[in-house]
């Protein structure tokens, strides 16, 4: 019943999917970051639910929807987290002040560049992506870059003011988002093959580079930092899709 209660709060706090079920207890917070992959299974299967019935509806929109949902689906906390990062860490500033930009609500020059940036990279490699046939591989993308959000945030130290600072993790925990992960990669591997699985690989190693980055720099993870290596992540993980397609490996 815990991991029903997390799973809900986790739906509830970082998806805007309705859900009238919204329940609230600590004793289940500390399990919350557990069951996000999860979460991410429901934003993947809604999200190659959508890029399979686009083009039925609105051929024209195929590509920008494909790029937008998973934004879209997510409310756009991971998309703010990506841009107050992006303030932070390209002003080159002192840790104290790069920590106190990230807290800033105001959006910077380097946010609005960064999600012009994403936004150009994200829709070029869902035009690449698009066959009818080939929407699989997004039902495991949110999968894995959340993988890699729990993982960090459970197993890094967070920034002063983050709000999992408090927030107590244990092996068990570690090991199950690692298992998880490990059933992701193999699932896609057996379903869609092993370059749709490498796909998931590249994506695994870019959330790492890019949480490496930001946390060696602002000393510490925080959900605005997990929000932006998930969002780098996913994107490089469709600029992967898309090129193993044309090089006829889909």
């Amino acid at each position: 019943m815990k991991l029903v209660k997390a799973f809900f709060m986790c739906l509830g706090m970082f998806t805007s999917i309705p859900c009238p079920y919204r329940p609230w207890d600590e004793d289940a917070r500390d399990w919350m970051l557990v069951t996000l992959p999860i979460v991410g299974l429901v934003i993947g299967l809604l999200w190659a639910a959508g890029v399979w019935l686009i083009p039925k509806i609105a051929m024209t929109i195929w590509a920008a929807a494909t790029a937008a949902l998973p934004w879209l689906l997510t409310g756009f906390i991971h998309l703010d987290g990506y841009m107050d990062t992006c303030d932070a860490m390209l002003s080159w500033r002192p840790l104290e002040k790069r920590l106190e930009i990230l807290k800033d609500s105001h959006t910077g020059a380097f946010a609005v560049v960064g999600l012009g940036l994403l936004m150009l990279f994200s829709y070029e490699a869902a035009d690449g992506f698009l066959l009818h046939d080939r929407w699989a591989p997004l039902i495991f993308i949110p999968i894995v870059s959340r993988c890699g959000s729990a993982f960090s945030v459970l197993t890094l130290k967070p920034i002063g003011h983050s709000q999992y600072a408090e927030m107590k993790s244990q092996m068990p925990q570690r090991i199950t988002v690692v298992c998880i992960w490990l059933i992701a990669v193999i699932a896609c591997a057996l379903w869609l093959g092993p370059w749709a699985a490498l796909g998931l690989l590249i994506e695994t190693a870019a959330y790492a580079l890019a949480m490496t980055w930001v946390y060696r720099t602002l000393k510490g993870v925080s959900g605005d930092v997990a929000g932006f290596a998930l969002t780098v992540s996913e994107c490089v993980a469709l600029i992967a899709m898309a090129q193993f397609k044309y090089g006829g490996m889909l």
